[in-house]
């Protein structure tokens, strides 16, 4: 991890601050970084580890962790991307175009979205996003907060077009929900 870390940490220009999400105990543990600031004031950014760690059938080039970037300096966001590593590791293959659904808001006071759409990264240059460590290639994937409502939208349009939305900004936890 230790190297992984080290990775972040060259890009924040500072050690990112760690969130055990998994309970104590569980193996391998998954955690979350926070990168606050590193888009501008009031943004955060952040990662997840552990996700990498429990295999997939499908991972063949490299096994995923994800990174979320958002125009807030609320922490939840961060906090859900590693609850969606955990949660559903070991089962689903983390690929471009799945959704998560939370089932409640993920950051309740500034928004009620609750799914995150996993998509390529549009935040980071590409040569951050290949992670070659020592246990194999980890390979960072983003996630995109979006509304409920939205889900037939995208499932009409798909996710590369649904992203490709223009005028909208799905950084901002507050943009009103797209139209089906």
């Amino acid at each position: 991890m230790r190297l992984y870390l080290d990775h972040l940490s060259d890009w924040a220009g500072r050690e990112p601050e760690s969130h055990l999400i998994t309970a104590d105990g569980t193996e391998p543990p998954v955690f979350a970084f926070t990168c606050p600031g590193r888009f501008g004031m009031n943004t955060i950014s952040g990662f997840t580890y552990g996700l990498s760690l429990v295999p997939h059938p499908e991972w063949h080039l490299g096994s995923p962790e994800l990174f979320i970037s958002m125009d807030s300096d609320n922490s939840d966001w961060v906090l859900a991307a590693g609850y969606v590593a955990s949660a559903w590791r070991g089962k689903e293959r983390y690929s471009a175009g799945d959704v998560f659904d939370l089932g409640d808001p993920i950051s309740p006071d500034e928004s009620e979205m609750s799914v995150l759409l996993l998509f390529l990264v549009t935040d980071l240059e590409p040569e951050f996003t290949r992670i070659e460590l020592p246990g194999g290639v980890v390979n960072l994937v983003q996630l995109y907060p979006m509304y409920e409502s939205e889900l037939a939208l995208l499932q009409e349009k798909g996710a590369a077009e649904f992203l490709s939305t223009e005028d909208v900004d799905f950084h901002d936890p507050r943009r009103p929900p797209l139209n089906h």
